[in-house]
């Protein structure tokens, strides 16, 4: 499924930002950077799920959205009725993230508080 998204550019011209499945973390996902002077795919960020028991499907459905976000573009897909939570984040401070920016994802049911679902992280200086 990664492979697919990935391709959907016009073609010879290449996405910003690109992801594969981690090979090594499972439920993971990696974020890549295209870098000119390579003419190549850097690794610039990861995707962790934590709420291990979200279905497969909908995860790489929520990076999609977030390497469509990453791309500047905004055709994302509804995942409303996979999902039945509304999606919050929450930055962490600089001074905790080290050389990354970190966001931490949360899902949000309606009732009680909401609970950590995920974590991203990039390295600082990608956006300037």
């Amino acid at each position: 499924m990664s492979i697919n998204f990935n391709e959907q550019t016009v073609p010879g011209d290449r996405s910003r930002f690109i992801y594969r499945p981690n090979p090594l973390v499972e439920r993971a996902f990696q974020i890549f950077e295209f870098n000119h002077s390579q003419n190549d795919y850097t690794h610039v960020g990861d995707y962790v799920l934590i709420k291990k028991e979200e279905d497969r499907e909908v995860t790489e459905k929520k990076v999609m959205n977030l390497i469509t976000l990453l791309n500047g573009k905004n055709d994302l897909i509804d995942l409303s009725s996979l999902t039945k939570t509304r999606v919050l984040y929450t930055v962490i401070p600089e001074a905790q993230a080290g050389d990354q920016t970190k966001i931490v994802f949360k899902d949000y049911d309606g009732s009680g508080v909401s609970k950590d679902n995920a974590v991203f992280t990039i390295r600082k200086g990608v956006f300037i």
